[in-house]
């Protein structure tokens, strides 16, 4: 795994959509006003659209890295690696 990432691909990373990635990850998501989605099955209400999240009761937020990062537990480079393979890694 590569633990050197270029600008351009974690620029790339942060913009990914993130529905597809929490889809992936085995979430189910459960539709909200204006395009947004509530992620079911985790702790607080987490809500994404496009290539945000963020969790209502206590503002934590981000992209997609940030989303397996915080959210998911990863290492950055895990995150990475997942994100550039578009699948989600075992630990």
């Amino acid at each position: 795994m590569s633990t050197h990432w270029t600008r351009e691909q974690i620029r790339d990373a942060r913009r990914r959509a993130i529905k597809p990635l929490v889809e992936a990850l085995g979430y189910r998501l459960r539709p909200r006003p204006d395009n947004n989605y509530e992620i079911i099955g985790l702790v607080g209400e987490v809500v994404i659209k496009d290539h945000y999240w963020v969790r209502l009761q206590d503002g934590a937020a981000g992209n997609a890295i940030d989303f397996l990062v915080h959210v998911e537990g990863m290492s950055f480079n895990k995150a990475m690696a997942t994100i550039q393979n578009g699948l989600p890694t075992t630990s």
